[in-house]
């Protein structure tokens, strides 16, 4: 079982950064997942003075029990970002969630190389077919779907922390195979 809780405030490496569980804390989210994606945001932000975190959600046509398509998928972005834009490394995170629907769908946030990439209008085409070809059915640009950080941007951190909260939320999730998992994020390595 895995510890959720309702505090708005999470610590992260002697910071404490705000996290969506709503007005009245009525939302529960998982501290370690939020941990992670924290983490990984502040290893890209280590390695590159301007970031773009872009937002976006994934559907499936059908239910599935592994997440081989989302695999295929941060697979090919990899290769399409290296060949495309000569980006080194790139992170990312993705949650798993069913609510309503019978098949699962997907939140993304990818944190890439904002001197490489300054509008995300070019990436989300390509994006988009990679979806298509991994088996998705959909690929939903959400309202604000990006931001940037600059430096040491307190404010601009914050916001997209806000934002990434929302895929540790608690509701949505353990509905898969046991293998499957529920969440990942890239595994990049903070700058020495």
């Amino acid at each position: 079982m895995r510890y959720l809780t309702n505090n708005p405030y999470i610590m992260v490496d002697g910071q404490t950064w705000e996290v969506n569980t709503g007005d009245r804390q009525q939302y529960t989210i998982c501290p370690r997942h939020i941990k992670t994606i924290i983490g990984q945001l502040n290893a890209m932000c280590s390695h590159h003075r301007r970031v773009m975190v872009l937002f976006f959600n994934l559907s499936m046509p059908i239910y599935t029990e592994n997440n081989s398509e989302v695999s295929v998928f941060i697979s090919s972005v990899r290769g399409m970002l290296q060949r495309e834009y000569s980006m080194k490394r790139f992170g990312y995170s993705w949650v798993r969630e069913i609510e309503k629907a019978k098949q699962q769908h997907y939140h993304v946030a990818l944190f890439l190389d904002a001197k490489r990439i300054l509008y995300p209008s070019r990436i989300s085409g390509l994006l988009n077919a990679l979806w298509l070809a991994a088996g998705g059915s959909c690929l939903q640009w959400v309202n604000h779907c990006y931001f940037h950080i600059f430096g040491d941007d307190f404010q601009a951190k914050q916001q997209v922390i806000y934002r990434l909260s929302y895929q540790a939320k608690g509701r949505g999730k353990g509905y898969r195979a046991k293998q499957a998992k529920d969440y990942s994020t890239s595994r990049l390595k903070p700058r020495a």
